[in-house]
């Protein structure tokens, strides 16, 4: 745990150049929500190990900082992962409250993050693309909207049928992809299997550069 938990990298560098690039990250979020409707961002890859899921934990600890109240969720129901990095317990969640064997009070956790809060995944279930169809997913949605700035949602790479299910039901998407590792047909293609959802592209960040070791995110508007 010791180790997935080091990935909270603003903890630990507040005044670097990877900090930096989350605020920007946050800041261009923040102008696009005032032009329309942005509360629920789901955050995807192309394929696995590319770091979405370190990005999305980072992400949230820059916006509670900055005063917003943000939810994490963790929809990877195949490979979760957010539990592991912010230290909170799996046994319920999100795959809970969609075979609505739990209620939304009962399965979100206070963080050590400060205003974040997490409806982790709970244990991997046998039928994660049914579950996430199901209109409970949407309801949870609209539920929490009411009481958070930001949703950042964690899903599975495009590559998983998953993820199409879930854009179908948020405000916008963020793509994950690293530098000189992401092949650009497949990367290319996750893109285009997302914008037929219609879900608006917000932007891509481009993980893991070589710009300098100390900045590793680029991002920007799509």
């Amino acid at each position: 745990m010791q180790k997935e938990r080091s990935k909270l990298l603003i903890r630990h560098q507040k005044g670097s150049r990877i900090a930096e690039q989350f605020r920007i990250i946050r800041t261009n979020i923040e102008f696009i929500s005032k032009k329309r409707a942005l509360k629920t961002i789901m955050i995807t890859s192309t394929k696995p190990q590319e770091g979405k899921s370190t990005i999305i934990a980072n992400l949230a600890d820059v916006m509670g900082r900055q005063e917003l109240k943000v939810l994490i969720i963790d929809a990877d129901l195949r490979l979760p992962s957010q539990h592991y990095i912010l230290g909170v317990d799996n046994s319920l969640g999100l795959t809970d409250i969609l075979k609505e064997k739990a209620t939304i009070e009962t399965v979100i956790q206070n963080t050590s993050l400060f205003n974040v809060d997490i409806i982790a995944a709970g244990q991997s279930p046998n039928n994660p693309s049914e579950l996430l169809s199901k209109t409970v997913l949407k309801d949870l949605l609209e539920t929490v909207k009411k009481y958070y700035d930001y949703i950042l949602i964690d899903a599975p790479p495009v590559i998983v049928a998953d993820t199409t299910i879930v854009a179908q039901k948020i405000d916008g998407v963020i793509m994950v992809a690293e530098e000189n590792k992401t092949p650009k047909q497949k990367f290319q293609k996750a893109l285009n299997t997302l914008k037929s959802t219609n879900t608006p592209i917000l932007g891509i960040i481009l993980n893991k550069t070589k710009q300098e070791k100390s900045s590793k995110y680029y991002y920007y508007n799509k």
